[in-house]
């Protein structure tokens, strides 16, 4: 049980790393050179399954409540995120949620870090 909540832990940490060097090399592609965007899209593909087994790691590791919902949340978020540059990039209104996602990303992955039992 508790191996399963210090991998938890780790992958927490990891996940919020990796949002936001996901952000800073969206920036990068942005503000310097877009041939980065190759990189934004490669090293997303690299984390996106973190939160789907940090939710399962949370019946291993015996995590309830909030903390089990949030993980399940943030892959449900990184799906939606994908959508919405494979699936909804035609339809401005929805593709403009994809830095929205981001920050909501950002924001879960810290309450998960902050409330780790």
């Amino acid at each position: 049980m508790q191996v399963g909540r210090l991998i938890y832990k780790g992958l927490a940490w990891i996940f919020l790393i990796c949002i936001v060097v996901q952000v800073f090399i969206a920036g990068i592609a942005t503000f310097s050179d877009p041939a980065n965007w190759a990189l934004h899209r490669t090293f997303a593909k690299i984390f996106a399954l973190v939160p789907l087994v940090m939710f399962l790691l949370t019946f291993v590791g015996g995590i309830k409540g909030n903390d089990r919902w949030i993980s399940l949340g943030l892959f449900l978020l990184m799906v939606f995120q994908f959508l919405t540059i494979q699936v909804f990039s035609s339809v401005t209104v929805l593709a403009s949620f994809h830095p929205v996602i981001a920050m909501l990303l950002f924001w879960g992955a810290v309450t998960t870090v902050r409330t780790i039992p």
